[in-house]
């Protein structure tokens, strides 16, 4: 059983040296829902050095809520342009391996079409273009969305967040939303390890580092059982 560890980075944080000696794959920041062009260079540098997978990782440009916060349709109809010059952006500067939205973004599009079309589209167009696999929750809307830009999907689990019955991820306004034991978090990991390619790890946190190395010892100790 191989499956690898992602994680968002390039978000001004302290933990990036770190969470690179044991991720395979980095969703990196294109400077709007946080960070700067220039950290987002500095980062996609970091990563090719540690021989990694890049991913762009574009969110709503709302640094206040750093992407996260619900926002209206109508500012999302403001922002949809932002989306799709990150994307643009990112592609054209560093040939990256993958796509991950970031934050509300994600969690909209999971919802499917039918949660903004004009964001559904306009992803749909941008995916096209950019001609690079879609990392996603499996059997959510990012699937249909992959499905639909006739683009790769790699599917996605979240190790420090809990789902909800539909599949989705709880909103981090919820609490216990996100998931703070580390032997829980291990229990979640044992099970997403079964059915994902890649397992996420949110580089924001101050304990992300020590999360990010259980997530690798749960992942190694699969490996071991299933051989």
């Amino acid at each position: 059983m191989k499956v690898d560890i992602n994680a968002d980075i390039g978000e001004g944080y302290a933990y990036d040296a770190d969470l690179l000696k044991i991720i395979g794959s980095a969703n990196v920041c294109c400077g709007e829902h946080a960070g700067s062009d220039s950290l987002t260079d500095a980062t996609v540098f970091q990563c090719k050095l540690a021989q990694i997978r890049i991913g762009a990782h574009p969110g709503f440009p709302d640094r206040v809520g750093m992407g996260r916060r619900s926002p209206s349709s109508a500012e999302i109809e403001v922002w949809i342009s932002s989306l799709a010059y990150q994307v643009e952006r990112f592609v054209n500067k560093f040939d990256c391996d993958y796509i991950k939205p970031h934050g509300a973004v994600y969690n909209i599009l999971a919802q499917g079409k039918s949660a903004h079309t004009s964001l559904w589209d306009k992803m749909v167009d941008v995916l096209k273009t950019a001609r690079r696999p879609l990392m996603g929750l499996p059997g959510s809307g990012h699937e249909r969305l992959a499905e639909e830009a006739a683009i790769p999907f790699i599917r996605e689990g979240f190790a420090d967040r809990k789902y909800g019955s539909n599949g989705l991820l709880v909103p981090r306004s919820v609490p216990g939303a996100v998931l703070e034991d580390l032997d829980q978090i291990a229990r979640q990991v044992e099970q997403l390890a079964k059915k994902v390619d890649s397992i996420c790890i949110h580089g924001d946190a101050p304990d992300c580092v020590e999360v990010a190395r259980r997530v690798q010892a749960t992942l190694l100790g699969s490996d071991s059982s299933s051989q």
